[in-house]
């Protein structure tokens, strides 16, 4: 089993846009390339490609840097709105550079843990892949904190 068939199994859904996206990152070095899903969906995103230590991360540094502007700049909404297109420009940017660190880092882990080609590709498919329930939960969290905190400040 070569390279790629290793990150097609790994990858799993559109495993042919990312592999394209992953040879131009070894073949120039670069870290740029445009993803929609990522620019637009973000921390779920993150989620639904199973990076689900880079998703909390990324959610863990958006609030702070929430919590920064409202402790420097309460009513500066234009501000808020421009920490947010730039995570937002950051995601689409880099997300594919993110995935491909992150799946390249998989894979070799797997390859070093489990000599035996078989097992290699029976793991690939299991650890990489997409998940509809991490983003679903994710979501379903956020939705239900905003319901708590604006029931609770209504009142």
């Amino acid at each position: 089993m070569d390279k790629w068939e290793k990150y097609r199994l790994f990858i799993g859904k559109n495993a042919d846009y990312y592999i394209e996206k992953f040879k131009k990152f070894e073949e120039t070095g670069g870290a740029l390339s445009w993803n929609w899903a990522a620019f637009f969906l973000g921390i779920v995103w993150m989620l639904y490609r199973k990076m689900y230590l880079y998703g909390v991360l990324a959610f863990l540094f958006s609030m702070l840097l929430g919590f920064i502007i409202g402790a420097v700049s309460p009513d500066n909404q234009l501000l808020a709105l421009g920490v947010q297109i730039w995570l937002w420009v950051g995601f689409g940017a880099f997300g594919n550079y993110i995935y491909y660190l992150f799946a390249k880092s998989k894979i070799e882990q797997i390859e070093k843990n489990f000599p035996d080609e078989t097992v290699q590709k029976s793991m690939l498919i299991k650890e990489g892949g997409v998940s509809l329930t991490a983003p679903l939960i994710f979501v379903f969290i956020i939705l239900l904190v905003q319901i708590i905190v604006y029931s609770t400040l209504g009142q």
